[in-house]
């Protein structure tokens, strides 16, 4: 990694890009561990069912993955490549807020945890991008 690539206003963003990185990483690990109890706080507000167990398991692989890729990148291709996949992966959160409410699910969880997520992706996004 190349340090002098950072300004003052990257290193901000990287700080707050690691927030929600660490974050899915987290998350992820949750899933893979006890995967109905994590689903309770993603903001459906239906049954979890037995056919619904597959695709907790899908997600906590999807959230370590995306979480590691911004670091990844921020290490070896430093804060601009960092900012342009972390606003790429601003779409994650930006689409399971909308699955949330398209399916009547919980509005503060979609807005206060998915969509203030991706808020905070993009600052951190534009920022590694100065």
């Amino acid at each position: 990694m190349d340090l002098t690539q950072f300004t003052p206003a990257t290193w901000i963003g990287a700080v707050l890009a690691m927030l929600p990185t660490l974050g899915i990483i987290l998350i992820g690990i949750s899933y893979a561990i006890a995967p109905t109890a994590i689903s309770r706080g993603f903001g459906f507000t239906s049954e979890i069912t037995p056919e619904v167990t597959p695709w907790q398991h899908i997600k906590g692989p999807r959230d370590i993955v995306t979480g590691l890729l911004v670091i990844v990148i921020l290490i070896g291709f430093g804060p601009a490549a960092a900012g342009v996949a972390l606003l790429v992966e601003t779409l994650i959160p930006i689409g399971d807020g909308v699955m949330i409410l398209r399916n009547r699910g919980r509005v503060a969880t979609a807005v206060g945890v998915h969509f203030a997520t991706a808020a905070l992706m993009i600052v951190a996004g534009v920022l590694l991008l100065v």
